[in-house]
């Protein structure tokens, strides 16, 4: 049988994308267990996770603050339309915390005072709710059906601020919710609204094209930010860290970073709000890499502080940290664009001549998920997809996927010369 030629080149930086596990159920399942849901996003834009060494440190003040550094930025002015989109894949103790509705509102009220010379369009949308939170947000007005016994459909509010040039746009949405003010998995089965993996993996993939198109638009600047729910450990992509600056922070802001690490994610920058403890210095001699952390103003604690004065005072560390994460994601870019050739050029696959292998026959793996690579396709337009390991080799699908644990990655240099001798007796 004759099998076309392809051939492989990896990625020195690992991404391990894990499955989003919401419901963390234990089963046991036959052997092997369920694939992993599909993973797929696009690479026309940068997406980021904003993640937090722990729950109330910030993150939410953290997407405010980039909407506002990305759609005020100066080429805007210029007639050079953007687009932020922020999600929150899931959010409980709807209606009254919402992620979603803060981040519009804290832009809402900071650019009619300090942008009014062009145009912007800001909306936040919530999508999908169970009954219990679809019936205290709509009230008389909600009606049984759909997710959880609940229907929202795409309700949400707008705001438009008239100005000179292009109009630029602050999409904010919230893809699930639920009543009670405890974990997913806990408010879920309250409410009778369980969710698929792969339902809201259709959600965000949809979500991170939303306004940009599937094939990008080069007229249009966009960026995407997901807000996790939680700590490092809850389910999202790669990735601001949100530290600690109080007392105690240090450790857990390090135990977040390494946890992150040890999952393969790429952290491209710490930011902390200032407690005055001077976290900062420890953290940056410890993080790897030159890794910059960013230092935010006290937040003031008087609820009725719009924090309009705190972003604008802000806006200094805003702006490095968006131009951190562009500069991250364009190297990327480069990066994944340029391994075609460099393999080509460098490598030697056995059994074939070196003159016959088409550049766009080499597949170049970004990360592994399971018993499939994430692979970087460049056609009309970039994303990451999956394609299975067709390789089949002992050291890439001996184990089964729920042997292929973050945890296992500090066992190797113990384990792996004893698998070896015992792999070779067996021979």
């Amino acid at each position: 049988m004759h099998l076309p030629l392809k051939t492989l080149f990896f990625n020195p930086l690992r991404r391990h994308h894990l499955p989003l596990r919401l419901l963390h159920h234990r089963h046991l399942y036959p052997q092997p267990p369920p694939p992993p849901p599909t993973i797929e996003y696009p690479l026309t834009h940068p997406i980021y996770a904003i993640w937090a060494a722990n729950t109330f440190l910030g993150k939410t003040l953290v997407s405010s603050g980039l909407s506002i550094a990305f759609l005020t930025s100066t080429s805007t002015i210029v007639n050079i339309p953007k687009k932020f989109v922020y999600l929150k894949p899931i959010q409980t103790g709807f209606p009254d915390d919402s992620d979603s509705l803060s981040v519009y509102s804290k832009f809402s009220k900071f650019f009619p005072r300090n942008r009014p010379e062009f145009s912007i369009f800001a909306s936040n949308h919530v999508l999908n709710a169970s009954g219990p939170a679809a019936r205290a947000l709509l009230g008389k007005r909600w009606e049984s059906g759909g997710f959880g016994n609940g229907k929202v459909g795409n309700f949400g509010v707008g705001l438009r601020v008239w100005g000179a040039g292009a109009c630029s746009e602050l999409i904010c949405k919230t893809v699930y919710r639920w009543r009670e003010p405890i974990s997913p998995h806990l408010a879920a089965g309250r409410e009778g609204a369980a969710l698929e993996d792969s339902e809201l993996l259709e959600m965000l993939k949809r979500g991170m094209q939303n306004g940009v198109g599937k094939y990008g638009n080069k007229d249009v600047g966009a960026m995407c930010v997901i807000e996790t729910a939680g700590g490092v450990a809850s389910p999202g992509p790669s990735a601001i860290l949100v530290g600690d600056g109080r007392l105690g922070g240090i450790s857990g802001t390090i135990s977040a970073y390494e946890s992150l690490k040890l999952r393969g994610y790429d952290v491209v920058a710490v930011v902390f709000e200032d407690h005055g403890l001077v976290n900062e210095v420890p953290l940056s001699c410890y993080l790897q890499n030159g890794i910059p952390v960013f230092l935010l103003p006290p937040v003031p604690q008087d609820m009725s502080n719009d924090l309009t004065e705190w972003f604008k005072k802000s806006q200094t560390v805003f702006s490095s940290l968006k131009e951190i994460m562009l500069s991250a994601f364009h190297g990327r870019m480069q990066k994944l664009h340029d391994m075609w050739k460099r393999a080509h050029d460098i490598f030697w696959w056995p059994f074939t001549q070196h003159e016959i292998v088409p550049i766009e026959n080499i597949i170049v793996i970004d990360s592994r998920c399971g018993e499939k690579f994430a692979v970087h396709k460049a056609s009309s337009y970039d994303l990451i997809t999956q394609q299975f390991d067709a390789c089949a080799s002992w050291w890439t699908q001996g184990p089964y996927i729920n042997l292929q644990d973050p945890a296992y990655a500090v066992l190797p240099q113990h384990c792996l010369p004893s698998i070896s001798k015992l792999d070779w007796e067996k021979d």
